[in-house]
């Protein structure tokens, strides 16, 4: 009876024996999910970071015609809008910080204060700026 008593024991432990190894088996296939969440988003930030930093590249590279200054102007109004936008969506401060002074700088040639005459002065000040994003971007994807 005594050996009939602890089978019975055990056999009745069995099944939360075995829900405690599922659960953990539960609970390490939820740490698994988390840890790859983790590494999507991680892998997601790094791409927006690249896209933007692409984009910036693109946009500050801007360099209009000064010969023509009617177009010039209204060349570095839309780069001026496109900087504004691109500024507000980046996450790194400093590459934000570097975008808006390029678009400070372009936003000079919008409004004409920039001329065929000052125009070696303001390239090769944009030069140095481009050269800020792209050691800002350098950085932030490395």
């Amino acid at each position: 009876m005594r050996a009939r008593k602890k089978f019975v024991a055990v056999a009745l432990s069995l099944p939360v024996l075995v829900g405690l190894a599922a659960c953990g088996q539960v609970q390490e296939a939820q740490q698994g999910l988390e840890n790859a969440n983790e590494q999507l988003q991680n892998a997601q930030e790094s791409l927006d970071t690249a896209n933007a930093c692409l984009q910036a590249l693109n946009v500050a590279s801007f360099m209009p015609n000064f010969a023509d200054p009617e177009q010039a102007k209204a060349d570095a109004q839309a780069k001026v809008d496109e900087l504004g936008q691109l500024a507000e969506k980046t996450a790194d401060q400093t590459l934000r910080q570097n975008l808006l002074d390029v678009q400070q700088s372009v936003q000079q040639v919008a409004e004409g204060r920039i001329d065929l005459d000052a125009s070696a002065d303001w390239a090769t000040a944009q030069l140095e700026k481009y050269q800020e994003v792209a050691t800002t971007c350098s950085k932030v994807g490395g």
